[in-house]
């Protein structure tokens, strides 16, 4: 089980997921956390020229009641599959949770709220996602409180997107995961 970042080209499922994936970002596609603990049924799409898979990804695998999204990333079957074997550097990460999910009191002439750091299991995180009002200072990160409540926070990060995903491998011994 490892945290990774992917490109995600489409996003379906059962609810309303079109606020996932934007007409506008449809060929381009948005960035994305994803948890490899949520993932099955990995399929290649790729051509010559574009690595891309596709699989299904359930935000909350303990519960039977929830259907499971389809996603297609930029990213090969391969490369999806070998996130699997990536090890974790702790099982545990702490969040700077912004309170009331909103940065400001009141509105951005007032000062900035402070921050709650709150430690959670990476187990438990299901995606996180950009913040896009200041998507270089905050992001959304979508986890499971318990076995069914789902909680989206908004947390606080240092410049650029978090580093949620650095991990080490027995093999390789080095980071992994970290935006270009």
């Amino acid at each position: 089980m490892a945290l990774f970042v992917a490109r995600v080209l489409k996003w379906e499922d059962v609810r309303d997921s079109s606020n996932r994936i934007s007409g506008r970002e449809a060929t381009t596609g948005r960035q994305f956390i994803l948890n490899t603990n949520r993932i099955t049924d990995v399929k290649d799409l790729s051509t010559l020229a574009i690595p891309k898979s596709s699989f299904y990804y359930s935000e909350n695998p303990g519960s039977r009641r929830e259907g499971l999204s389809f996603l297609e990333v930029e990213l090969s079957a391969a490369q999806v599959i070998a996130h699997f074997d990536d090890v974790p550097a702790s099982q545990a990460v702490t969040l700077a949770i912004v309170p009331y999910n909103s940065p400001y009191k009141g509105n951005p002439a007032f000062p900035f709220r402070t921050p709650v750091n709150t430690t959670i299991g990476i187990w438990s995180i299901a995606l996180v996602d950009r913040y896009n009002p200041d998507p270089n200072n905050y992001v959304w990160v979508t986890y499971m409180k318990g076995s069914f409540k789902r909680m989206e926070v908004l947390c606080q990060i240092d410049i650029g997107y978090p580093t949620l995903t650095t991990t080490t491998t027995d093999q390789q011994g080095r980071g992994e995961g970290q935006l270009p």
